[in-house]
């Protein structure tokens, strides 16, 4: 046998020895440490650059304030007073802000479930990614079921007279429409759930936050992104389909609510009331004699099945899956305690 060869054999034997060997050792086990005492660690003031969110320091303070309400009406959640078998820990995301779609500071409070193990015998805590559940704070968008979703990264223009700003513009418009998330009910007066998971607070003696769009309205908005198109072959042949499937509408259809999910069509939408609203922000909904520091609408996922809540819960457990503590959470939590805190 040549050198080479039996080179080639000896490391073949060193992979095969490798993998065989890995396979023998013990799988780690980790155990759930359910009694541990834990902590509900403190809301800390991040720093915050205002000039680049539009809110002057004195309102982000006052704000702070008005978060570190909603994270005391959370901890009283049992699981939270006091927690056992994890540390919550939270943190703040100031968003930036259409200033003309949003009135009061967008912000998000991530509740993360640091859960305590016992690995191989040493205590150890999911630091890393660990599960979040957040609330979403004066965010009208942060939880919504699709948007057309349209860019204009065209990288070359062959349409001659292509105005770029105007097109850009006209994309904005017509990614300000979205869809919604789902089936809405009505809980209690300023409370809604979307898809049985979704709740938003609102002020109920508010206009509604979120405002249906009519036929005639959606397609103003298409035709005038894809007439803009820098494509000359794309906008003449998406526009033409759009006319003619907006011609096939009476007078009265084009002023019905114009509703998502007919797939065969261009625009994907038609007048079936059983498929998805299309929405937009309704601007009216914010309270502008408030300062811009109050709470004016609040989200966050909640599924109102307990049953799905308490297997989801069980079967972490079983796999001692650090998840099982914010499972414990859920189940337990009464979101009727957040709605005091919406300002009026």
């Amino acid at each position: 046998m040549t050198k080479p060869k039996i080179m080639k054999t000896i490391f073949s034997f060193l992979i095969i020895l490798v993998v065989f060997c890995h396979l023998l050792l013990p799988a780690q086990k980790t155990t759930l440490l359910l009694d541990k005492p834990g902590v509900y660690l403190p809301l800390r003031q991040p720093g915050v650059p205002e000039s680049k969110y539009g809110f002057t320091k004195t309102e982000t303070t006052a704000f702070f304030l008005k978060l570190k309400g909603i994270t005391e009406a959370v901890g009283q959640n049992p699981v939270m007073n006091p927690p056992t078998g994890f540390d919550c820990k939270m943190d703040i995301t100031f968003w930036e802000c259409n200033l003309e779609e949003i009135y009061g500071i967008p912000a998000e409070i991530s509740f993360f479930f640091r859960s305590w193990s016992l690995e191989n015998g040493k205590e150890v805590q999911w630091i890393n990614e660990p599960p979040e559940w957040a609330i979403q704070v004066n965010r009208l968008k942060a939880f919504i079921g699709g948007t057309y979703n349209v860019n204009t990264t065209e990288p070359n223009a062959s349409k001659p007279g292509f105005n770029r700003t105007k097109w850009e513009e006209a994309a904005d418009r017509l990614n300000d429409l979205f869809f919604a998330p789902g089936e809405k009910e009505n809980l209690a007066p300023g409370v809604d759930r979307y898809k049985g998971e979704i709740i938003i607070v609102c002020h109920p003696d508010r206009p509604a936050y979120w405002k249906q769009v009519t036929i005639r309205e959606v397609f103003d908005l298409l035709i005038a992104y894809w007439r803009l198109h820098p494509n000359q072959e794309a906008s003449d042949a998406i526009t033409k389909m759009l006319e003619d499937e907006y011609s096939h509408f009476s007078v009265s259809e084009r002023e019905s609510f114009a509703y998502y999910g007919d797939s065969g069509t261009i625009s994907k939408v038609g007048i079936d009331a059983t498929q998805l609203p299309v929405l937009c922000v309704n601007r009216e909904y914010w309270d502008k004699k408030l300062p811009k520091s109050a709470v004016q609408l609040l989200s966050f996922y909640c599924p109102g099945d307990k049953d799905f809540i308490r297997e989801g819960k069980d079967e972490r457990l079983r796999n001692n899956d650090g998840a099982y503590h914010m499972s414990r959470f859920l189940e337990e939590f009464n979101f009727m305690k957040l709605v005091p805190l919406i300002d009026k």
